[in-house]
């Protein structure tokens, strides 16, 4: 079959199509045909060597897939040959064919796509997860949702006003992204390439600030967004990848005067039954319409450098998605 192979890390440069053998399933897995493979920003990272698996190159990329159940272990009872499913695999994603665990494949909902339905996995439990049992909004807080055209974001958004947020704020990175946002619900949105972004966003809250702040940006962003919280605010901070550079003395004296607090969240290391209690309520959302995916940012197998790039430059919207196709071992990528 046809994959994409790590090989160093030196970035998506050292990516490649090779031909390796179909991977085989243990007695309590499943055989996927990978309809559509996600990619994540921890992927991007990965390929720079500062997301490490504990694995060395080379080694199949991809965390999560969606596709068509082919074989399944004789343990496995939850799943059929035919069902169409998504998931984290535990075999690299980004091929024709992975495997995953049985208990962690959920079904892809009835009108649902592969290539959206490869938003669930990760970046929709990650959401429901952040809202409901992390920040704990109140329907009278405002919150502030960085990077909201993103994978996550999307899901944020519609997730925060369905659930009654009084005041959804939303952050973009360029002003085209704007109007799309506007049209899942934010009740205000804001471009962060506006030196006046944090001026509006505390006229918007009357002066006060923000009570919730989602951080995924770090940087400058991450920064700025942190002096924007209000007294006895709280910031969550997920999938950033500077911590290190956001936070520092000044931020903890800003902590004990104004009786603030964060609280960090990695779905990974979740514990797994809060993480099963949110799928039946995330799955009835989508099932029902009132949650759209997007995932419209979509690259075949070979042009896998290109949807790095893509995701990179922070130009895309919602779910940047690999498709499979057949390709010639060996071939270059990305060209």
């Amino acid at each position: 079959m046809k994959a994409v192979e790590l090989n160093g890390y030196e970035g998506p440069s050292n990516l490649r199509v090779v031909d390796v053998p179909k991977p085989k399933i243990s007695e309590r897995e499943c055989l996927i045909e990978v309809k559509a493979a996600g990619i994540n920003f921890a992927e991007l990272e990965l390929t720079h060597g500062r997301y490490r698996l504990g694995k060395e190159p080379p080694f199949i990329m991809g965390f999560e897939a969606a596709g068509v159940v082919r074989e399944i272990g004789e343990s496995v009872k939850n799943l059929e040959v035919g069902d169409r499913v998504t998931t984290i695999v535990s075999s690299g994603g980004y091929a024709e064919y992975a495997t995953a665990p049985a208990d962690m494949v959920l079904p892809i909902p009835e009108g649902v796509g592969f290539a959206e339905a490869t938003t669930i996995p990760i970046q929709g439990l990650t959401a429901h997860l952040l809202l409901t049992q992390v920040a704990k909004v109140k329907p009278t807080e405002s919150l502030l949702i960085q990077a909201a055209a993103g994978g996550v974001g999307t899901y944020l958004v519609q997730l925060a006003k369905i659930m009654g947020v009084r005041k959804v704020i939303a952050l973009v990175g360029s002003p085209d992204k704007m109007r799309f946002v506007e049209s899942l619900g934010a009740d205000v949105v804001f471009d962060t390439s506006r030196s006046d972004w944090m001026d509006q966003v505390r006229a918007a809250t009357g002066g006060r600030g923000v009570d919730v702040v989602l951080e995924a940006a770090s940087g400058e962003v991450g920064k700025d967004s942190f002096r924007l919280l209000a007294p006895f605010g709280r910031m969550i901070v997920f999938g950033a990848r500077n911590v290190h550079d956001t936070f520092g003395p000044e931020q903890i004296r800003q902590l004990i005067y104004n009786n603030q607090t964060i609280t960090a969240f990695n779905i990974p290391s979740y514990r797994q039954e809060t993480i099963a209690a949110s799928v039946g309520p995330l799955l009835a959302l989508i099932t029902s319409g009132k949650l759209k995916l997007f995932a419209t940012s979509q690259f075949a197998l070979d042009e896998v450098r290109k949807a790095f790039e893509a995701l990179a430059s922070r130009k895309t919207v919602g779910k940047v998605v690999l498709i499979p196709r057949t390709l010639k071992a060996g071939s270059s990528v990305g060209d």
